[in-house]
């Protein structure tokens, strides 16, 4: 993979000379076309061209600065996006001020001092972290406040508990405050669950599946048998079962040929 160099430039204030640094930038063998630059005076470290050559940086890469500065506004910052940039696999060179370093030269006695100091600040910031932590959660011990994450609020028997006080006639307002206690949760997470419970969609009703009955037959009507007059005989054929047993045979009474 071709490393690239790239070259940025940044004026923090009016009386900053972005032109000196360009020309640092070029002297240095930084393509034009590969020097980024901003020229807007303000406090935010993700300025816009800063953040496209960082988006361009691959490992190996290589991101010249006029000064070592002028990638944060802060000392911590610059050590910050130093050490990102080291995890990244980028080497950086600074040209010129009270740090002029290059990270290619891995013996440089100014980078190592760089990457020593980085160290010490990332230390002594997650020893500040910890310290503030724990000075919040005394705090909120001492004032019978729950620390850590919110547990998981019951919200069936806060329903429950809402409509026992709304059915004992105690008001909205005086019902969430109890609730609110009872359940160490706040007035505006009981007023919340009671509003996402109005709008839930009512449960569909459960359809069973229901098997079909079969059609009765129609019972055709009995009549006498025509032979033996005994016996009741189906009103179609007028024989019992004996007589259709024994081949009797009854012209039908009506018939539709002519």
């Amino acid at each position: 993979m071709t490393a690239y160099e790239y070259g940025y430039a940044r004026i923090s204030t009016t009386q900053h000379d972005l032109a000196r640094q360009l020309d640092a930038l070029r002297s240095a063998g930084i393509p034009e076309e590969r020097i980024y630059r901003d020229g807007r005076p303000g406090e935010d470290f993700e300025h816009q061209q800063l953040a496209v050559v960082l988006a361009l940086l691959r490992p190996g890469d290589l991101l010249t600065l006029p000064e070592f500065d002028r990638i944060g506004r802060t000392f911590l910052r610059c050590v910050g996006a130093f050490n990102m940039l080291r995890e990244r696999g980028v080497h950086i060179r600074a040209l010129d001020g009270p740090l002029s370093f290059d990270t290619r030269n891995g013996d440089d006695p100014q980078a190592l001092l760089v990457i020593a100091m980085g160290g010490a600040v990332a230390q002594l910031e997650l020893k500040f972290q910890r310290e503030r932590r724990a000075s919040v959660r005394a705090s909120r011990e001492t004032r019978g406040a729950e620390w850590g994450r919110p547990r998981e609020v019951d919200r069936p028997a806060v329903l429950a508990e809402l409509a026992r006080l709304e059915i004992e006639g105690v008001t909205a307002n005086a019902a969430a405050r109890e609730v609110a206690s009872t359940f160490k949760i706040g007035r505006a997470t009981v007023f919340r669950i009671k509003a996402e419970a109005k709008s839930a969609p009512a449960p569909e009703p459960v359809v069973e599946d229901v098997v079909p009955r079969r059609p009765r037959r129609k019972r055709e009507p009995l009549v006498a048998c025509c032979s033996c007059g005994e016996s009741d005989a189906p009103a179609s054929t007028g024989l019992c079962d004996p007589c259709t047993a024994r081949g009797v045979h009854v012209e039908p009474l009506f018939s539709d040929a002519p």
